[in-house]
């Protein structure tokens, strides 16, 4: 499964570049990622046993959103990495769609935390919940279940 894709003849690997997009916030090279990366995700190498569903993320993902809504809180959003990891492996067949999606949202969480005040957490949260919310969008919209 992929997680480079050839945008404006570059090649964009989003493990490397999404901690860029959530310090700097979300461009059109982001959304383009987003968009590829979701489709990605529905069927990943074309086979459908390894697509990631939307249960697998579900939680972590209704945890950002409340997250949202009520304001950032810096002990909730720590916790969220162990919870995205135990999601991603309790999977009985452990798709290679988890992983991969585990693997681009990582680096993303890490740079939420690396912000030198509560103010640029806030900013940085805010960049990753639209991110997060983008890739979701787009795997829903290409028939991710």
């Amino acid at each position: 499964m992929a997680t480079t894709f050839n945008i404006n003849n570059q090649q964009v690997n989003g493990v490397q570049k999404s901690p860029v997009w959530i310090k700097n916030g979300l461009d059109k090279e982001a959304i383009q990622f987003a968009e590829m990366f979701g489709k990605e995700l529905t069927k990943p190498d074309g086979n459908e046993k390894q697509k990631l569903s939307t249960s697998q993320i579900r939680n972590v993902y209704g945890d950002v959103q409340k997250m949202k809504m009520k304001g950032f809180d810096e002990q909730a959003f720590l916790l969220l990495k162990p919870r995205l990891a135990y999601t991603t492996l309790r999977s009985s067949n452990k798709t290679e769609g988890s992983k991969q999606f585990k693997e681009v949202i990582e680096p993303a969480m890490d740079e939420v935390l690396k912000g030198n005040d509560i103010e640029e957490k806030k900013k940085r949260f805010q960049n990753f919940a639209n991110f997060f919310e983008a890739i979701l969008a787009y795997h829903r919209s290409f028939g991710g279940k």
